[in-house]
């Protein structure tokens, strides 16, 4: 009697660890987009982060601008490779419906400021030691740079890119122009 008890705990026990396993397998397989990814089309996460200044600013507060959305560290020498290039973009288009926002993912701002004055750079920038918002976004490699539209949607996750080419300045001056005409047309 006590054999056949034990068999059936055992049964239930295993039963009830596949049913969960099962559940998040599920779960995750019926999923919209690529797993564990943040995916073209899909809202942006919001998130607060700090300023050099110590300001509190929200993605959320960048609605109806398209918003550069990169997040690198000083010593990814990718990063480097790229930020100049993100520089003159930012130039192009800041005072347009566009905000750059360049996330360092280094522990203080000191290393964040010398790395700007050695490369001359001016773009804004904000810090992430904690890695919240790379993680948020799932980040695995640097850099990573979102662009997301003027409703908040990504419309564009990529590495490493040459900003100022002639066909990464086209798609976003079309995502500008889109979202200032949008803006003419809510003023309508």
């Amino acid at each position: 009697m006590t054999d056949m008890r034990e068999r059936v705990k055992a049964i239930l026990f295993f039963v009830i660890v596949g049913s969960v396993a099962g559940y998040f397998i599920y779960k995750e397989a019926t999923r919209v987009g690529q797993p564990g990814v943040i995916n073209i089309g899909q809202k942006a996460p919001d998130f607060s982060i700090k300023d050099q200044q110590g300001r509190l600013v929200k993605l959320s507060d960048h609605r109806g601008k398209v918003v550069f959305l990169n997040i690198w560290g000083t010593w990814c020498l990718p990063c480097i490779k790229e930020m100049p290039s993100m520089e003159v973009l930012n130039n192009k288009y800041k005072d347009r419906k566009f905000q750059m926002m360049a996330v360092s993912v280094d522990n203080d701002w000191d290393v964040v400021n010398e790395f700007y004055k050695e490369h001359k750079l001016t773009l804004p920038a904000f810090l992430d030691p904690g890695h919240q918002v790379s993680n948020l976004y799932k980040v695995f490699k640097y850099p990573e740079t979102f662009l997301i539209d003027g409703n908040g949607y990504v419309v564009k996750h990529t590495w490493q890119e040459e900003w100022d080419s002639p066909r990464a300045m086209a798609v976003i001056e079309d995502l500008v122009r889109k979202a200032e005409s949008e803006q003419q047309t809510l003023l309508q």
